[in-house]
C-alpha cells in the first residue's frame, strides 16, 4: 500500500545527520553530562521532564543542556492505544519544544499505559486487530495534527501475546505507518528480546519491517530473569548492550541504512566514561556502514 501523504505536516528534520550517535539524558547521568560536556551528536530528552515548573538542579541542567546539544524528544506517556482521551496539554508542550528545536522529532511507543486518570509504570502491548489499527490510526493522525509533523513510533518489549491478535507486530506497525504517515523508531534490543522470549527468529522479524518507514534506532541492555519455566529477557536498560544485539544492529544498518541511534542506559548507571564507550561503539558501526 502506498504511504499516506503527510504534505500538510512539517517533514521530519534533516538537520540531524542520519549517521548520528546519542545518549539518553536521565536523572542518573545528568550531573556528569552537565559537568563534562562530552562530545555527542545529540541528547534524547523526555518531554515529561519538562512538564514541571522551572527550578531544581535537574531541571536547570536539562534546560541548559538542551540549548547546548541537538536533541530528540522521546515520550513514555502518550499512551497511543489507550481508550482515554489524548493529553492535549502534553502534545501542545511537545509542539512548543519542537518549534524551539528544529532538529528534533518526537517519538513514543506502540502501546497503552493509562486507564482513566491512572498511569501505569509500564508500556503494555495492544491487541493487534483491524479494529485496534483503525482506532490507533485516528489517534496518531490527531497527534500529528497537533505537533505539526509525523510521529515516530517505537516497537516495545512485550512479555505477553493476545489470542485475539490477527496481525504480527511488524504487520501492525507497517500498516499503521501506511495509513497515518508516521514512521518507526526501531528498538533493536526490544526486537531481539521479544524474539528470544517467544522463540522467534529476530533477523526474520526485523526484515519484515518496511524499509521506507525506519527513521531511528534504540540500543539498550536487557536483563535475564528467572521464571517458572526457565528465564526471560527483561528490557531493564541496566547493563551494556548484548553482543547479539550489536550484530543485529549492524544488520539493520546494512538493510535499512544509517539513522540516528540512541544508547539507553538508565538503571545501574555506571560512570559516564563507561556509557560513552557504548556510544562510541555506535559511532564505529555507523562509520563502517558509511564506508561500505
Amino acid at each position: 500500500m502506498e504511504k499516506k501523504s503527510t504534505k500538510t505536516l512539517k517533514p521530519l528534520s534533516s538537520q540531524l545527520p542520519r549517521a548520528s550517535a546519542g545518549l539518553n539524558l536521565c536523572h542518573e547521568n545528568c550531573e556528569e553530562i552537565w559537568k563534562q560536556r562530552p562530545s555527542l551528536d545529540f541528547l534524547q530528552i523526555h518531554p515529561e521532564h519538562l512538564i514541571q515548573e522551572k527550578g531544581g538542579t535537574y531541571r536547570d541542567h536539562l534546560d541548559e543542556l538542551r540549548d547546548s546539544y541537538p536533541i530528540l524528544l522521546h515520550g513514555f506517556g502518550l499512551s497511543i492505544g489507550s481508550c482515554a482521551p489524548l493529553d492535549l496539554k502534553y502534545l501542545k508542550l511537545v509542539r512548543t519544544i519542537l518549534d524551539e528545536h528544529p532538529e528534533a522529532f518526537f517519538s513514543d511507543h506502540v502501546s497503552w499505559s493509562s486507564l482513566s486518570h491512572h498511569h501505569f509504570h509500564d508500556l503494555l502491548p495492544l491487541i493487534q486487530t483491524e479494529e485496534t489499527l483503525s482506532y490507533v490510526v485516528e489517534r496518531v493522525e490527531k497527534c500529528q495534527e497537533i505537533i505539526g509533523q509525523p510521529l515516530v513510533i517505537e516497537n516495545i518489549s512485550s512479555y505477553i501475546r493476545y489470542r485475539q491478535s490477527t496481525m504480527t507486530e511488524s504487520e501492525f506497525i507497517n500498516e499503521l505507518c501506511n495509513r497515518s504517515g508516521c514512521f518507526v523508531l526501531l528498538d533493536i534490543n526490544n526486537l531481539w528480546a521479544n524474539a528470544m522470549n517467544f522463540g522467534d527468529d529476530p533477523l526474520k522479524i526485523m526484515h519484515e519491517y518496511n524499509k521506507e518507514n525506519i527513521r531511528s534506532y534504540h540500543l539498550a541492555g536487557c536483563t535475564k530473569q528467572k521464571t517458572k519455566t526457565g528465564y526471560a529477557l527483561i528490557d531493564y536498560h541496566g547493563e551494556a548492550v548484548h553482543e547479539k544485539v550489536w550484530r543485529l544492529y549492524k544488520e539493520a544498518l546494512r538493510h535499512f541504512g544509517p539513522w540516528p541511534t540512541l544508547l539507553e542506559w538508565e538503571n545501574n548507571v555506571p560512570p559516564l566514561k563507561r556509557t560513552l564507550e557504548e556510544v562510541q561503539k555506535i559511532s564505529k558501526c555507523l562509520d563502517e556502514v558509511k564506508a561500505s
